[in-house]
């Protein structure tokens, strides 16, 4: 789910950060003390807000990562004592071929509410240069190697952790950039929490999303949209696939059955309804086995009369000149008391 919402991310602020250097070995394990941002501030907010999208969790009861956040919480004193039993912990799940990096800790602020980030920075060497004159006119360039860097790529951010300490445990969201639809269980270890919802739930609140916004905006989509909108989003979520934090449009698109620029009305409310769900920007692998199919296809005539049909017995409705004829023989009739359906 999307954490933040636009006007947190605007006034967000960083009270406190530190990293400490972590890696497959306990060589490569080092702490550090805590730092200043200062000018730099602001490229951090913006990897921070980078990843404001994830899976939501929860914390479990046992979870030593939400005590050591709440004794910070309690007393900012202990920010960088407790940051570095948080690197430990992280560090003891860290390993095999996991890239050495920085693991970070920020208390954050936006307004009167407080907030944490756990993030892992993956190492990447890049090539600096620098000119100079030389001879002739010319320019001559010297090239040097930095191979503990921070860099504006998103996929250098890893592992991220989003969190908001309640009375009954805490918020989370979770991201995993090397597969957003599973987080590592490492990292979910060294959290000590679970997803809130599975990839059968996240596919049946997005259908139902999209199911109740085409019902709800008959005059933004096609006709045919409109009379097929469960069997259509069925089918979307029948057909698999992985859904990343940016990639919920395209469920909407499967459905409607076109591309959608970002500002079409249909879009708008899409993601407002996804975020009243609280399930904007939460990556999901398509499953539809919590998804009802369409049971009864219904038919309403201009003067209100009404009539159900299974779904496998549509080849005996026909509509042709804005009638409707059903080729199938009278069992019998009989009348029912009003309000029954």
């Amino acid at each position: 789910m999307a954490f933040f919402d636009d006007d947190q991310l605007e006034a967000l602020r960083i009270e406190q950060m530190v990293f400490h250097l972590v890696g497959p070995t306990e060589e490569h394990f080092v702490r550090l003390e805590v730092i200043e941002p200062g000018r730099f501030a602001g490229f951090f907010l913006e990897r921070i807000g980078s990843v404001n999208g994830g899976a939501p969790y929860v914390f479990t009861d046992a979870s030593a990562t939400r005590e050591r956040l709440g004794r910070i919480a309690a007393d900012p004193r202990r920010f960088q004592e407790e940051s570095e039993k948080l690197a430990e912990d992280f560090q003891r799940q860290h390993g095999g071929s996991t890239a050495a990096g920085a693991f970070m800790v920020f208390r954050l602020r936006a307004g009167e509410e407080e907030y944490f980030a756990l993030l892992k920075y993956d190492d990447e060497k890049v090539l600096t240069y620098d000119v100079t004159d030389a001879a002739g006119g010319r320019k001559r360039v010297s090239l040097d190697s930095l191979e503990r860097t921070f860099v504006q790529n998103r996929e250098a951010l890893q592992k991220s952790a989003l969190i908001r300490l309640t009375d009954d445990g805490g918020e989370l969201t979770v991201l995993d950039r090397r597969n957003q639809q599973k987080v590592a269980r490492y990292f979910e270890a060294f959290l000590a929490a679970k997803r809130l919802h599975d990839d059968a739930e996240l596919s049946e609140k997005l259908v139902k999303v999209v199911r109740d916004l085409i019902r709800g905006n008959k005059d933004l989509v096609s006709p045919e949209v409109f009379r097929e909108a469960n069997r259509r989003t069925y089918d979307a979520a029948a057909g698999g696939g992985a859904l990343g934090i940016d990639d919920q449009k395209r469920f909407l698109e499967a459905v409607v059955g076109q591309n959608l620029p970002d500002g079409h009305p249909l879009v708008q409310k899409f993601r407002n309804a996804l975020k009243r769900e609280r399930i904007e920007g939460a990556p999901v692998v398509l499953t539809p086995e919590k998804v009802r199919p369409p049971a009864l296809w219904r038919y309403v005539t201009r003067n209100q009369i009404q009539i159900r049909v299974p779904d496998d017995m549509l080849g005996a409705i026909e509509v042709e000149d804005e009638r409707i004829i059903i080729h199938d023989r009278l069992e019998q009739q009989f009348d029912e008391p009003e309000g029954r359906r």
